[in-house]
């Protein structure tokens, strides 16, 4: 649990500026004071970074997405929680983040961070010892910390969940845009033979997360079964336009014994390839050659396919390659992964994206972890 009140609040305070001027951004309000009010804040599944460690630059890696901003670390999982610092978005608004240091792949945690905080509170409960004197202890700290934030406590004082479906369920009742939850309880629901209520599911959990891939591949999933060619192909289809470390694998969802065990954006590629036919304007992409016709897991072609949508003038397809073809060299630093960082900044500094230039040329002079 947190520790209370932190030493010092003008020199946190000087530290959280410092924080800013880096990220280029007034940080969430709930986050500002969670540290200023809490020294070395525990709130499971996430240890706080302090903010001196954030200046620091811990958390960040070579080849992490530069819109990401770490502030935390997933206990006993070794993954790294951030905030998703999407353009066009008020810091209030930026979803968080889970970033899989092993399978190098993010998927949503919380539509924002103060539900981040109160699912933590309710994940946390749940992963407990179930006795009573100890939920008893929890609710009262969870409750003090949520006020303290000047947040509901509903989220200490919920029925403890008895199942990972009872889980899910309470998160999305405290948190409608959380996309993860959405999945499994669509899942559930398929195995439960409703499949119509699973698509209900996991549409919502499209429109709560566009950017994560797995949504629109468990839809496609649907319409494979039903042996509806075309839906599932529009669907595989919004599985490649989006980044590869926003796909996660098929192993994270309950479909059954016979499905496949692959990376999601691995096995949109190969339905993709499989069709028979396709609208004319996703073959005249060249993504859909890169999917297709070439290897999509090949850093070589995701960056000659950035090269010529810039050449099209195509600046956000563009980026998104860049970034494809940088998480799959990033572990091997040589002269393509640098030269992909040089190509980013170019970019980012041509639309005057001054966050994203400035993280990404930091992160590409970070010397890789020794393993």
């Amino acid at each position: 649990m947190s520790q209370k009140h932190r030493p010092g609040a003008q020199a946190v305070e000087t530290e959280l500026r410092a924080l800013e001027k880096i990220w280029q951004t007034r940080l969430p309000e709930t986050f500002r004071k969670l540290h200023l009010g809490y020294d070395a804040p525990l709130l499971p599944p996430c240890e706080f970074l302090s903010p001196a460690e954030m200046v620091r630059g811990e958390g960040r890696a070579y080849g992490m997405l530069p819109a990401l901003l770490p502030f935390g670390r997933e206990m006993d999982e070794g993954g790294i929680f951030g905030f998703y610092a999407l353009p066009g978005l008020s810091p209030e608004q930026w979803p968080v983040l889970c970033w899989d240091t092993f399978e190098m792949s993010l998927q949503p945690a919380a539509s924002n961070f103060c539900a981040f905080l109160r699912n933590c509170v309710l994940t946390g409960r749940y992963a407990a010892e179930e006795q009573e004197e100890v939920e008893g202890e929890l609710e009262q700290e969870y409750s003090a910390l949520l006020v303290q934030m000047g947040m509901t406590d509903a989220s200490a004082r919920l029925p403890l969940p008895r199942s990972d479906a009872e889980l899910y369920h309470a998160l999305t009742q405290m948190d409608p845009q959380n996309a993860v939850s959405l999945c499994h309880m669509g899942c559930a629901r398929r195995a439960q033979n409703d499949p119509e209520r699973a698509l209900d599911l996991y549409f919502r959990a499209a429109e709560a997360a566009p950017w994560f891939g797995d949504p629109f591949y468990l839809i496609a999933d649907i319409y494979r079964e039903r042996e509806d060619s075309e839906h599932a192909a529009m669907s595989w289809w919004s599985v490649a336009q989006r980044l590869l470390p926003l796909c996660t694998s098929t192993l994270n969802w309950d479909l059954g014994m016979e499905h496949p065990e692959a990376d999601i954006y691995e096995v949109a590629a190969d339905g993709l390839a499989s069709l028979q036919s396709a609208p004319e304007e996703m073959r005249a992409d060249p993504l859909w050659n890169a999917v297709t016709r070439e290897d999509p897991y090949d850093p070589h072609v995701r960056e000659a396919l950035a090269h010529l949508y810039m050449q099209q003038g195509r600046m956000p397809e563009a980026e998104r390659e860049y970034i494809n073809a940088l998480s799959l060299c990033c572990e091997e630093r040589d002269s393509q992964s640098e030269r992909l960082y040089n190509s980013l900044i170019v970019l980012y500094e041509n639309q005057g994206r001054s966050r994203e230039a400035a993280l990404a040329a930091a992160d590409a002079q970070r010397k890789q972890e020794e393993p």
